[in-house]
């Protein structure tokens, strides 16, 4: 699908513990308390940014397994960047993957509560293998050395032009999630790992979201007051949400459907808001 916009702007997560989720993302990670209480906390990239995380306190620790985020990924502005933060990793002794996927390179760490986090840069899109409409994405190792030759000086922070880049999911049908992303969002599959992944993107890109069954075929659906995923926010250009506002009327799970704002439950039990710019 060609759009003008599709921005992933916000994701909403419950939390069991305050105490490690603060040590984890502000003094691991950086990420700034733009606005708390006790109920919540808002986590932006830079103090002067709109918040992009938002930490519902209290939640219960998980019953069962069900399905819910695999990964959120933080799109980096370049390698440098990501380089300054994997020294920092690495120097507090952080546990880190790493694969590099021919269009990206990756990192993946998991906050002290098992939340999957990717942070990534992107190559250049010139370079991309595109071949009937699906993208090469492979997963090798990451010449850590190169990468950290890259960097230009510690981590003191996010830099400017940080983004939530991918939302990656675990569903329990993929039939269901290829209706969502493919029928109602419109979104292209750009990678067919059938019967255990697929991936979707607008606009050309690598892929926006996936949802694979690797972990979680037999799952319940998510529990929104246990620990996981709860919400999840886009913005999209005015055109294309008319389009989507149109197609959620047939669409199970509906919530709200208004000139500004779409609410929609999506295939993982989670809920999917949609508003335009």
């Amino acid at each position: 699908m060609e759009t003008t916009r599709y921005d992933i702007q916000h994701l909403t997560m419950h939390v069991v513990d305050e105490e490690r989720t603060r040590v984890f993302y502000e003094k691991v990670l950086g990420l700034v308390d733009v606005s708390s209480d006790d109920e919540h906390i808002d986590y932006a990239f830079r103090k002067d940014e709109a918040p992009f995380l938002t930490m519902l306190l209290k939640g219960k620790a998980q019953s069962v397994a069900q399905t819910g985020l695999y990964h959120v990924a933080l799109l980096f502005p370049n390698a440098a960047e990501l380089a300054s933060l994997l020294h920092r990793l690495l120097t507090l002794q952080v546990p880190v993957g790493a694969g590099d996927h021919t269009v990206s390179e990756a990192l993946y760490i998991n906050d002290f509560e098992g939340n999957g986090i990717e942070l990534y840069h992107d190559r250049d899109p010139k370079g991309w293998q595109w071949t009937d409409g699906q993208v090469t994405m492979g997963t090798s190792e990451v010449d850590a050395d190169a990468l950290l030759s890259k960097k230009e000086y510690d981590w003191t922070g996010f830099p400017i032009g940080m983004k939530i880049g991918h939302l990656h999911f675990m569903g329990n049908d993929l039939d269901v999630a290829d209706h969502f992303f493919l029928e109602f969002l419109q979104m292209d599959l750009v990678t067919d790992m059938r019967p255990g992944a697929s991936f979707y993107s607008n606009n050309h890109y690598h892929h926006h979201h996936a949802v694979n069954l690797w972990q979680s075929q037999h799952s319940e659906l998510r529990h929104l007051d246990e620990a996981g995923i709860v919400s999840w926010q886009v913005i999209v250009d005015e055109k294309y949400f008319s389009l989507l506002a149109t197609r959620a009327k047939d669409m199970p799970g509906l919530m709200e459907n208004t000139n500004d704002q779409i609410d929609i439950v999506d295939p993982m039990g989670s809920l999917l808001t949609i508003i335009h710019d």
